[in-house]
């Protein structure tokens, strides 16, 4: 073992021990408010069956991920998001406003709402890796967080919300950019809760890419999804099926139609233990077309992943162990391009 993998080792045990020893003492309440003080830090390792593609053993998402968040008033919430590996980067930057019942008004660099999937805080999510159709948005950039404004209207029944419509308009260039062209993103999204737990949700984005100056001009598109989440008794279950209708600049008046889904599965144990409390095993197909094969080699990913989740603590502490099967030897990113298993043991405070 070197003493970079010792040295990372160390690192990730005192970030689980402040996890699971502190979880919610890391908040500060004052006169006016809260404050709370949160971060991250994950230990990954990848083993290819490619032996052209070298192992990984790194840290990843942030090392370290930190930020604070808090309310004033009960009338204004806040929250800022730092990532600090390879030099610090703003994430999060944003102000909320609740002045009126059942609407809330956001300013700021934050996630645009679109799709389900990427709304889901990275310490939360049941894989390690987002499904191949969300990334695949995200290299477009239409998935991203961007700096914009938000008004959500909700209606909310005990501990969960009922009814989420929410729209907004964001510059459209993506993390810590300044705008640079005079049409905006325009983001719609609905989210229904039946029943604690059962979600159906849906979005639509319109908007434009690449800066007014740019010599083949704005990169038009219309972005839409539509799925299901379960989180009952147990079951983990969530489908979702997104699209996408773009210009290629490359060719003129050329139209690109991409799409693809994505369905998990799982089901969490729990074991009657403080620590290691919930195992989860589970499983995820996904599907996606990029549509951009007309000009390239088949871009049709389809890949088969088998999970398993043991919950550390209820503060995210937690393994995953991945197993990705790429049924078709291709896909939205080289990393995936072979059949790999991955790990990653995660603290979350």
């Amino acid at each position: 073992m070197t003493r970079r993998t010792a040295i990372w080792l160390l690192v990730m045990a005192v970030a689980l021990t402040g996890s699971c020893a502190f979880g919610d003492l890391l908040t500060v309440k004052h006169e006016h408010g809260e404050l709370r003080l949160e971060g991250l830090i994950t230990v990954y390792y990848a083993e290819f069956e490619d032996d052209a593609i070298a192992d990984t053993f790194e840290l990843r998402r942030g090392f370290v991920w930190l930020g604070v968040a808090g309310s004033v008033y009960e009338k204004i919430d806040f929250g800022l998001l730092m990532q600090l590996d390879h030099g610090p980067t703003l994430l999060d930057a944003w102000i909320k406003l609740k002045y009126i019942p059942h609407v809330d008004v956001s300013f700021g660099q934050m996630w645009k709402p679109v799709t389900y999937e990427a709304l889901t805080s990275t310490a939360a999510l049941p894989f390690i890796n987002y499904a191949a159709p969300t990334q695949w948005l995200m290299n477009t950039g239409i998935v991203s967080r961007d700096v914009g404004a938000t008004a959500t209207f909700h209606l909310d029944k005990d501990d969960f919300t009922m009814l989420l419509l929410e729209g907004g308009v964001f510059n459209g260039t993506g993390i810590n950019q300044s705008d640079n062209n005079d049409q905006k993103d325009w983001v719609v999204r609905t989210c229904l809760q039946p029943i604690e737990g059962i979600k159906f949700f849906g979005n639509y984005t319109r908007g434009t890419h690449g800066a007014k100056a740019f010599a083949m001009g704005h990169d038009e598109h219309q972005q839409y999804s539509a799925g299901f989440a379960i989180d009952y008794e147990g079951l983990d279950m969530v489908g979702e099926w997104m699209g996408l209708h773009n210009h290629n600049l490359m060719v003129l008046d050329e139209a690109m139609n991409g799409y693809g889904w994505y369905l998990h599965l799982g089901y969490k144990i729990e074991t009657g233990y403080d620590y290691f409390r919930t195992i989860e095993p589970i499983v995820r197909y996904e599907y996606v077309d990029p549509d951009t094969d007309k000009h390239v080699i088949n871009d049709l990913g389809r890949l088969l992943t088998y999970g398993l989740n043991i919950f550390i603590d209820d503060n995210y502490a937690r393994l995953q162990l991945n197993y990705i099967w790429n049924i078709n030897d291709n896909g939205p990113g080289r990393e995936l391009a072979d059949n790999v298993f991955i790990a990653q043991l995660q603290g979350h405070f």
